[in-house]
């Protein structure tokens, strides 16, 4: 048990750290950052101070945080055309699925696919 409880954290951190990644890449900076700290704190050993329930509340409201700063992701509209494409590769080719948040996600993903490949 004590195994399954060491991967599931480390893999708590990755993804933390991973997701922090791709938020910088995709022009979400703070997000990115808050992530990235997070998934450092997450590694300290001064974590198993604080009570479990604190670390979990820290953790949502950061998570919170990162959530309400993706939600404010402006996304491109069918009357920017010509414009948004020169100055944007991903927002000539994205489509919306109708669901805002995932169109945000996707979104912010392409941002950093576009910058991630190679020239």
């Amino acid at each position: 048990m004590e195994i399954l409880k060491k991967a599931a954290t480390w893999t708590g951190v990755a993804l933390t750290a991973v997701c922090g990644v791709v938020l910088l890449g995709g022009g979400k900076v703070t997000s990115g950052i808050l992530l990235i700290a997070t998934a450092f704190v997450m590694v300290l050993p001064v974590r198993h101070r604080l009570p479990r329930g604190v670390r979990v509340a820290l953790l949502c409201a950061v998570l919170a945080v990162v959530v309400v700063n993706v939600s404010t992701t402006e996304l491109p509209g069918s009357s920017h055309g010509m414009v948004a494409a020169c100055g944007d590769e991903s927002a000539g080719t994205f489509t919306p699925t109708g669901y805002k948040f995932l169109d945000q996600l996707r979104y912010i993903l392409g941002n950093f696919l576009a910058q991630a490949a190679p020239s």
